[in-house]
C-alpha cells in the first residue's frame, strides 16, 4: 500500500506537468485559428486539478521511491499518459476511433512511429506537434528509466552498467533526479541543434522543430505522408542520419563527452560495434541495390545509408519504400529491427551490448568444446562478464524471442499475412514503426488492420519500450515479498 501511495504522489506531480505540456499545442492551434485548441485546453485544466488533488492527498514527507514503487510508477504512468495523450486524437479533428487514438498515442509515447492517421499533409499543426511532443517525452522518459531503474532490477543484464549508471541503494528517486538533470540537458541541447540544422538545410520552422523532436527521440513521426522523402534533400538526409545515430548512443556517455571525456564514448565497445554494423550493412545494401536494381552506386549509397540507419536506430523515417527492395533486404531489415541501438539511448530493440554478450558467450562455449581443460573468461569493455549477467542476458534474449513469436502468431491468427505478422510484430516490439510490406510499410500505415491486431500491437509497443519490464516483474514474485 505504501508503494502505491508513493507512486500516486509522483503521478500527481506528473499530471501537473502534463497539464502544462498539453497546453502548448492548444496555444499553437489557437494561433493558427484551428478548432482543436478547446480539446487541449480542457485536457490541460482537468490534468492540473486532478494532479494537484492527487499530490495533496498522497503527499509524503519521505519522497524517496523504492524499487517496487519505481516499477508501479513506470507502468501506471505510461498507461495513464497514453490514455490522456489519446484524447486529442479521439476528440479532435482527426476523428479517430478510441482504439485508433490509443494506438496512435501509444506509438507516440513509446517512440514507435507506427501511425493510423491518413493524409498527414492536411492534418492540423496542433495534432502534428502533439505527436512529436509525445515522442519527445517518451524518448527522455525511457532513457532515464533505463539508466536509473533497469540496472537495479537487473533487467536483461543491465546490472552490467550498475556501477556507472545507478545507485546500489533501494532509494532510487534522488539518483534519478540527478541523472534526469544531466540527461535532460543533453537531450534538450541535441533537440535544439538538430532542429536548427534542419531549418538551415531547407525545412520550415515548424517542420524542423517537429522533426527535431522525433529524430532525437528516434521516434519516426513525421509531418508528411512521404516522411523525410518529401523534402528530397541530401542535406536534410545527412543531418537526419547524423542525429539518428547520435541519439542511439548512450546518453550518459554523450553527457560525459560534453564534459570533456570524449574518450569514454570512443572506448565504448557497444558504440564501436554499433557504428561498424551500420557502415557494413549500408555498404552491403548499396551493392545489392546497384546489382539488382541498376541504381547508380552513389545514389544507392545515399538511399541505403538512410534506410539502414533509420531501421537500426529504430527511428522509422523513410526516403524510399524499402519494402519493395527484395527478400534479402526484407530479412536483413527484420534482423536489424530486433537488434536495435545502444543501451541508455532512446533507441529500442534487444540492444547492442546483449548481442555482444551472446556472441562472446557462444565463442567461449566453442573454445571450451575445442579445449575442455582450458579456462576462458568472457569480457566486456575489459571487465569480466559474471555468470549472473550471462544468465540474465540469455534469459532476456529467449523471452524477447518468445514475445516476438507470440505476437506474430496472434497477428496471423487474426488473418494477417505472414510478412505483415512478422514485420508488424518486430516493428512494434522493437519500436521501429513501419513494417516491411506494402500494407504497413513506409508507403502505407496501420489504419487498415483490425482493432484486435491494433490492441495487441499496442501491448507489444509497451512491452518493447519497457524492455519486457512488465513481464519480468510479473515473473519475479520475490520482488513483492518485501
Amino acid at each position: 500500500m505504501e508503494n502505491l501511495k508513493s507512486s500516486l504522489f509522483v503521478i500527481g506531480n506528473l499530471l501537473v506537468f502534463f497539464s502544462i505540456y498539453s497546453f502548448i499545442p492548444g496555444v499553437i492551434d489557437y494561433f493558427y485559428q484551428g478548432t482543436d485548441w478547446v480539446v487541449f485546453f480542457v485536457i490541460s485544466i482537468v490534468c492540473l486539478f486532478t494532479g494537484l488533488n492527487v499530490s495533496f492527498i498522497f503527499k509524503r514527507k519521505d519522497k524517496d521511491v523504492e524499487v517496487l514503487s519505481a516499477f508501479l510508477l513506470t507502468l501506471i504512468s505510461w498507461v495513464l499518459l497514453t490514455f490522456i495523450g489519446a484524447l486529442p486524437f479521439y476528440l479532435g479533428t482527426t476523428n479517430l476511433t478510441l482504439i485508433d487514438a490509443f494506438f496512435e498515442s501509444m506509438s507516440g509515447l513509446t517512440t514507435t512511429g507506427a501511425t493510423v492517421i491518413q493524409n498527414l499533409d492536411s492534418t492540423s499543426k496542433s495534432i502534428l506537434i502533439w505527436r512529436a511532443m509525445l515522442q519527445w517525452l517518451g524518448g527522455i522518459g525511457i532513457i532515464v528509466i533505463a539508466i536509473a531503474i533497469f540496472p537495479i532490477l537487473k533487467i536483461g543484464g543491465m546490472q552490467l552498467f550498475q556501477s556507472e549508471f545507478s545507485s546500489k541503494e533501494e532509494k532510487v528517486l534522488p539518483r534519478t533526479t540527478k541523472i534526469a538533470t544531466g540527461i535532460g540537458f543533453v537531450y534538450f541541447f541535441l533537440t535544439i541543434i538538430c532542429s536548427f540544422s534542419l531549418f538551415i538545410t531547407g525545412m520550415s520552422g515548424f517542420d524542423s522543430l517537429a522533426h527535431g523532436m522525433t529524430i532525437i527521440a528516434t521516434g519516426g513521426f513525421s509531418t508528411k505522408d512521404m516522411s523525410i522523402g518529401f523534402f528530397d534533400s541530401v542535406y536534410i538526409e545527412v543531418v537526419t542520419i547524423f542525429f539518428m545515430i547520435l541519439s542511439s548512443l548512450p546518453f550518459i556517455l554523450l553527457f560525459q563527452s560534453i564534459r570533456g571525456k570524449l574518450m569514454d564514448l570512443v572506448a565504448s565497445s557497444q558504440v564501436r560495434f554499433f557504428l561498424i554494423l551500420i557502415c557494413s550493412v549500408t555498404i552491403l545494401v548499396a551493392f545489392w541495390l546497384k546489382r539488382y536494381y541498376e541504381v547508380d552506386f552513389f545514389q544507392s549509397l545515399r538511399i541505403s545509408a538512410f534506410a539502414v540507419t533509420s531501421i537500426s536506430t529504430g527511428s522509422g523515417f523513410s526516403t524510399y519504400d524499402f519494402s519493395v527492395w527484395g527478400s534479402f533486404t526484407t530479412l536483413l531489415f527484420l534482423f536489424l529491427m530486433l537488434i536495435g541501438g545502444c543501451s541508455g539511448s532512446s533507441s529500442c530493440g534487444l540492444k547492442i551490448f546483449r548481442i555482444q554478450i551472446l556472441i562472446k558467450s557462444s565463442l567461449n562455449l566453442i573454445k571450451k568444446i575445442i579445449q575442455p581443460r582450458g579456462v576462458f573468461i568472457p569480457t566486456y569493455n575489459s571487465r569480466e562478464i559474471s555468470e549472473d549477467i550471462l544468465t540474465s542476458v540469455t534469459g532476456y534474449f529467449f523471452l524477447y524471442i518468445f514475445v516476438f513469436a507470440t505476437l506474430s502468431l496472434v497477428l496471423a491468427f487474426d488473418g494477417q499475412e505472414i510478412l505483415t505478422s512478422l514485420s508488424g510484430a518486430a516493428a512494434t516490439l522493437a519500436n521501429v514503426g513501419p513494417g516491411l510490406n506494402e500494407i504497413i510499410g513506409p508507403s502505407g500505415n496501420y489504419s487498415s488492420i483490425s482493432d484486435f491486431t491494433k490492441l495487441f500491437l499496442s501491448l507489444g509497443m509497451l512491452i518493447g519500450r519497457l524492455e519486457l519490464f512488465p513481464i519480468l516483474i510479473l515473473l519475479s514474485p520475490q520482488l513483492w515479498k518485501k
